[in-house]
């Protein structure tokens, strides 16, 4: 068992030390053991631990400023911000909020959600079916109706969406979910793509949403992925850096248009958890955001992936099993085949997570690539450490053959 955490490295119960290249599981981005951060939870759950945010009560201080706070980092345009708890639940609440939405407005038939395929967008029913991901709607299903998905882009065009969803009748979309880097491998959606998905659905009366859970907080060497592009959602998810890992949390953030639909003529958004808003991770929060700005983390990031998209390079030259890396701000992808060329085996993927936390490293992989993605707050020695022991370990592999 891991029983400690300092920096960016985790001990476990024996003593061992291991640098946690994967940041947790990409939310831990100012690392281990930040003050600032626990005692910003300590005083609010002294002040004020809880207040119920189901029924449009009377918020807490901290929730208000942290909301404040967000829509001033965030793209332009998007003004309101409804608190949840995880990364699904406010994938989940989007989807609901863009049909909620549409039904206000008198459009009851706008009610399908595209998404991309293969793509990830949570865990609850809801996200779960806006996501691409066939094995999961084999394994839990059946899904919900009334979500469709669509190729993703193979190039700069979005021809491919423009005719799947001229097909599906624009008429009937509500929305269009997708994450502007792709979580699986770290590819970032073409910007020329997202600009066209943007001009379409603002013609066609449909909602964008940005799923930020994992892409936002700098890890993709801006604020949001969002600012890669320069391309504004209507609606855009956040969790998992929100609070950098210090606490569960999550947020929609929505333009003014989407909030004025609610509240008016008796209509509301009737959907909530107990834990929604929760003050104490608020607390956690709005320290999370001072670090992010104060300490210049997002230039760190990017300054981190590029010395490990730099020494992976050069020492993995030459490695059988080596396919090539890049890194996307605090995001790097390592592309690893087989004998044929094939992508490496999730089998052997797995054996390599083994085998790196042995030297006394944690890295994180997916069914596309294994990906190294520091906290924002680790050091340039501390990520020389990672490539090399990383570089060791991919230099001694030998695929499992089928």
């Amino acid at each position: 068992m891991w029983v400690r955490g300092e920096g960016s490295w985790l001990i476990d119960a024996a003593g061992n030390r291991a640098l946690d290249a994967r940041a947790g599981v990409g939310n831990m981005m100012l690392g281990y053991g930040r003050s600032d951060v626990v005692e910003a939870m300590c005083r609010q759950a002294r002040e004020l631990p809880y207040v119920c945010m189901v029924r449009w009560e009377l918020p807490a201080p901290v929730v208000v400023e942290l909301a404040r706070a967000l829509t001033d980092l965030a793209p332009a345009g998007l003004s309101r911000v409804r608190f949840c708890h995880t990364g699904g639940a406010a994938v989940e609440s989007a989807v609901l909020m863009a049909r909620a939405y549409h039904r206000n407005q008198g459009r009851r038939q706008k009610r399908v959600i595209v998404g991309l395929q293969d793509s990830y967008h949570g865990s609850p029913m809801a996200a779960m079916a806006a996501s691409g991901q066939r094995v999961m709607h084999w394994q839990f299903g059946p899904m919900p109706d009334g979500f469709r998905h669509l190729p993703e882009p193979t190039d700069d065009s979005a021809a491919g969406f423009v005719e799947g969803v001229d097909a599906l009748g624009p008429e009937r979309v509500a929305a269009v979910i997708v994450e502007p880097v792709k979580g699986r491998n770290g590819q970032p959606l073409p910007d020329q793509y997202l600009r066209a998905v943007r001009e379409y659905c603002t013609r066609h009366d449909i909602l964008l949403i940005f799923d930020e859970a994992f892409t936002g907080f700098g890890r993709m060497g801006e604020m949001f992925a969002a600012d890669i592009s320069g391309v504004a959602p209507d609606i855009m998810c956040l969790a998992k850096g929100i609070t950098a890992g210090y606490a569960p949390l999550g947020a929609v953030l929505v333009t003014d248009q989407i909030f004025q639909a609610f509240d008016t003529n008796g209509t509301v958004f009737a959907h909530a958890s107990t834990t929604d808003g929760h003050p104490v991770s608020c607390a956690a929060a709005l320290a999370a955001i001072r670090a992010y700005t104060s300490e210049d983390l997002v230039a760190n990031g990017r300054a981190l992936g590029r010395l490990l998209c730099d020494r992976l390079s050069g020492l993995l030259a030459g490695a059988a099993t080596f396919g090539g890396v890049r890194a996307v701000g605090a995001h790097v992808a390592i592309d690893l085949v087989d004998d044929d060329g094939s992508p490496l085996s999730m089998l052997d993927r797995r054996h390599l997570e083994t085998a790196c936390r042995r030297q006394g490293l944690l890295v994180h992989y997916t069914p596309d690539t294994v990906v190294l993605m520091p906290p924002l707050t680790m050091t340039m020695e501390e990520a020389e450490f990672a490539a090399q022991r990383f570089a060791k370990v991919v230099s001694g592999l030998r695929p499992v053959m089928a």
